[in-house]
């Protein structure tokens, strides 16, 4: 009896460790076939001692992408984008039932850091008055201003504005 008990161990042996194995390649799939429907790769930092995402070369227009959770600012302004009245509303009317909202704005650190901060704020204030006009409350409105490494936002990023819900 102790033979079939050992044979009966041996084989719920072998069909566990085969159940891992095909967890194992099951994952490993998944995770190459995620790997080849990713979006394309994020653009590459700029190069040392290239001009920060705030400042002003060649300001181009923002996307005309209307996204309700971000405003995207021309490079270098603080002039609320008139594309952004669309958004902002939006935005304001599923803010209405939320408990608050974050307006957050990133900025470099480095040798623009004080200009690109008074920016951040400008720009943080100019998304702030929007909400209060579109009847979000101030006492629902939270302002994050994020110090982030010099070289680690693309210019888009410099320039957005994000609004969550709390």
């Amino acid at each position: 009896m102790s033979e079939e008990k050992q044979r009966q161990s041996n084989s719920s042996r072998t069909v566990a460790i085969a159940a891992v194995a095909l967890l194992l390649v099951v994952a490993i799939a998944g995770i190459v076939l995620a790997g080849r429907n990713s979006a394309p790769a994020p653009e590459a930092a700029p190069a040392p001692g290239a001009l920060p995402a705030s400042t002003p070369h060649g300001a181009s227009a923002p996307t005309a992408v209307i996204n309700p959770n971000e405003v995207v600012f021309t490079a270098g302004s603080e002039k609320l984008p008139a594309s952004a009245t669309v958004s902002i509303a939006r935005f304001a009317q599923a803010a209405s039932s939320a408990a608050g909202v974050r307006v957050t704005a990133r900025f470099l650190t480095g040798a623009n850091k004080a200009r690109d901060s008074e920016l951040a704020k400008a720009r943080t204030g100019a998304v702030r008055e929007a909400l209060h006009a579109d009847g979000v409350g101030p006492e629902k409105v939270q302002v994050e201003l994020v110090e982030m490494p010099a070289g680690s936002l693309t210019e888009h990023d410099g320039n957005r504005i994000d609004l969550t819900l709390r």
